[in-house]
C-alpha cells in the first residue's frame, strides 16, 4: 500500500468508511486541542508502516484529529518518507509560544 492511488482506493472502501464512522461515534473531540471534531477531521494512522495501512483490526492504532492538528502532527513527526526530530521541533515551538506569552502578557 505505497501509492497515493492505493490509499485513496482503500479510503473509498466500505470497510474504511464504516471504521471511520465507528471512530466518530467513539470520539467527539480533538485530543490535542480539545476542540469539537469537524467534518474535515482526519482518521490518523498512528502506525506509519505502509504495509499496515489497510489493517484496521486494532482501533487503538487510529485517532481522529481535526485537519489543522493532523497537518501539524505530520509536520512535526515527518512526512512518511523520513522521520524528523519531532522532539526538537516541539521544543522550538514551545519556546516560541513562551516568547509570545511573554510579549503579549507584557501588554496587559
Amino acid at each position: 500500500m505505497n501509492t497515493t492511488n492505493d490509499k485513496k482506493q482503500f479510503r473509498n472502501s466500505a470497510a474504511w468508511k464504516n471504521f471511520r464512522l465507528m471512530k466518530f461515534a467513539e470520539q467527539k473531540t480533538d485530543p490535542v486541542t480539545g476542540a469539537k471534531l469537524t467534518s474535515r477531521a482526519n482518521l490518523h494512522h498512528l502506525d506509519e508502516n505502509p504495509e499496515h495501512y489497510t489493517d484496521i483490526s486494532d482501533p487503538t492504532h487510529f485517532v481522529l484529529l481535526n485537519y489543522e492538528t493532523h497537518s501539524v502532527l505530520h509536520y512535526l513527526w515527518g512526512d512518511g518518507k523520513r522521520r524528523f526530530d519531532w522532539r526538537k521541533r516541539l521544543n522550538a515551538l514551545q519556546k516560541l509560544c513562551e516568547r509570545m506569552d511573554d510579549i503579549n502578557d507584557a501588554h496587559k
